[in-house]
């Protein structure tokens, strides 16, 4: 068996991090340790209990650093990222995980879940009055604007991503609620800039970007095999302001673009062209909806949208990993302050 950890992110939700760790403590993990990455503005280790478990605090609330954080404490082969309102329903889930990871190619998988409640935190953003059949004149609109049905698993421009392939097969992206990578792909040819991105607010779709990074590195799979549920009970930090979580979706559709060109070694200039182009008709198309149903919250999306955007034009893009020393320091520095060597 492969040596496997668990890291779980988590900000403010001590009680959903005790129940998740409750049903992992359960089952057979073989010697992976579980290590909790924790942003709260209250550190949650005593809220914990003393469950068995590597526990390290940064004060940086940045979802992808403190993943980085939870792979720089590892020594394992396998890493298993989780959210930290992720709820087990197959216990035998890390054994199904390393069996997969026989295949020496594979640099990661994409893990199924299901929302557990019908309405999540995404549910008060009200749909676009335009959606219809995926007929000829469906399919021409997404052209002329920008915004194609892309193939099953593919990951594309302004973050936008064809849905992961039905029974499971190849992709480039991962949900970051749950899934798996080996510990020699991760963070490679990676641009800690990601990281400004979040510690300025202004990010959104880091996971799939990461995904896309790993299927730079070998093969990537989304397993169509049910282990989780996403207990979201309307209470994510990122939709507690409808217009800044709107303008984070604006602004890092910019980011999502040059990365994925980054990685591809292709233009900068058509990105930030696609991208404005692609944002243009977006921006009309709020608009219109705002004119056929007026409502607040439409048009919080729409200052957000707007502010998003106006901030991308000024955006400066650091290809070349400037920022790795910056963060490394201080990664260096909060696994210290928890007593935590480096592992890799």
């Amino acid at each position: 068996m492969h040596s496997i950890d668990i890291i779980i992110t988590t900000y403010n939700r001590s009680e959903k991090v005790k129940l998740l760790l409750g049903q992992l403590l359960l089952i057979e993990r073989g010697n992976g340790e579980i290590i909790v990455v924790d942003s709260s503005e209250n550190p949650i280790l005593e809220a914990l209990g003393g469950v068995p478990v590597k526990y390290i605090y940064s004060d940086h609330k940045n979802q992808p650093y403190q993943r980085y954080l939870g792979y720089l404490s590892s020594k394992a082969e396998i890493l298993i990222f989780l959210d930290d309102d992720m709820e087990l329903v197959d216990n035998e889930f890390i054994k199904k995980v390393d069996e997969l990871f026989n295949e020496e190619c594979l640099a990661g998988i994409a893990l199924k879940f299901e929302n557990k409640h019908k309405s999540s935190s995404l549910s008060i953003i009200p749909g676009s009055k335009f959606v219809g059949n995926e007929g000829q004149l469906q399919k021409l609109k997404r052209f002329i604007t920008g915004y194609p049905k892309l193939p099953l698993g593919k990951f594309g421009l302004c973050g936008n991503k064809g849905l992961q392939p039905l029974g499971g097969g190849l992709t480039e992206w991962v949900s970051g609620g749950a899934f798996a990578a080996r510990h020699s792909a991760m963070f490679q040819n990676f641009n800690f800039q990601l990281f400004d991105i979040f510690e300025d607010g202004l990010g959104m779709g880091e996971d799939g970007i990461i995904g896309y990074g790993l299927s730079k590195k070998g093969k990537l799979i989304y397993n169509d095999e049910l282990f989780f549920l996403h207990n979201d009970q309307m209470d994510s930090t990122y939709t507690n302001n409808i217009e800044v979580f709107s303008k984070k979706v604006a602004f890092s559709r910019l980011y999502l673009s040059l990365e994925k060109c980054r990685l591809d070694s292709s233009s900068y200039f058509l990105a930030r062209l696609h991208y404005h182009y692609y944002m243009f008709w977006r921006f009309m198309g709020l608009v219109l909806n705002y004119l056929m149903a007026p409502a607040k919250v439409r048009l919080e999306i729409l200052k957000g949208t707007f502010k998003g955007w106006s901030l991308a034009t000024e955006f400066k893009f650091s290809s070349h990993n400037e920022r790795f020393s910056y963060w490394n320091a201080e990664a260096t520095n909060d696994l210290s302050v928890t007593g935590t060597d480096i592992g890799n």
